[in-house]
């Protein structure tokens, strides 16, 4: 098994996340990790957003990633910083638990890997959070899933009135 290809410094990532792109930096930086990954002998090509409007009822259908918008919560930091304190929550689907666990491996070594890259761009104490794991079924086929949410702090610039 090889390991997900680590992103260099000021290549293939997106801008870093500032002031004005909290949301849209936070997703772009997570997606560009995970996109990269090297699948190896794990075929997967589909990354979504949200739960796809598409039909899941077929075994070729899995496995899926889905990359939930990130949720944030704003505070004062000291007197000029502010802290965004986030999660974004990656949620892995697959026909079998071995392969679920073979992608939250490959995703966990990815987002550890690349902390440095994540710091270069802004985001820093990036920690893994409790997973949830779970078995449902969707029509005849039993789907393994896993909730991963990834906490992130963001600090800026405190916007000044006068």
């Amino acid at each position: 098994m090889r390991n997900p290809k680590r992103i260099p410094a000021g290549g293939q990532m997106t801008d870093p996340v500032t002031k004005q792109t909290i949301m849209h930096g936070v997703y772009s930086n997570f997606y560009d990790i995970v996109s990269n990954i090297d699948a190896d002998d794990i075929t997967w090509t589909r990354i979504f957003p949200s739960m796809p409007d598409v039909e899941l009822n077929s075994l070729g259908s899995y496995p899926i990633i889905i990359l939930e918008s990130p949720e944030s919560d704003l505070k004062q930091f000291d007197i000029g910083k502010n802290l965004t304190e986030g999660t974004i929550t990656f949620n892995v689907f697959a026909t079998s638990a071995k392969e679920r666990d073979r992608i939250i491996d490959k995703i966990i070594y990815a987002v550890e890997t690349n902390k440095g890259v994540l710091a270069n761009n802004n985001l820093h104490q990036v920690e893994f959070d409790k997973m949830n794991m779970d078995q449902i079924a969707r029509g005849k086929i039993k789907v393994n899933f896993c909730t991963i949410p990834i906490k992130f702090k963001f600090y800026s610039d405190k916007t000044q009135a006068f």
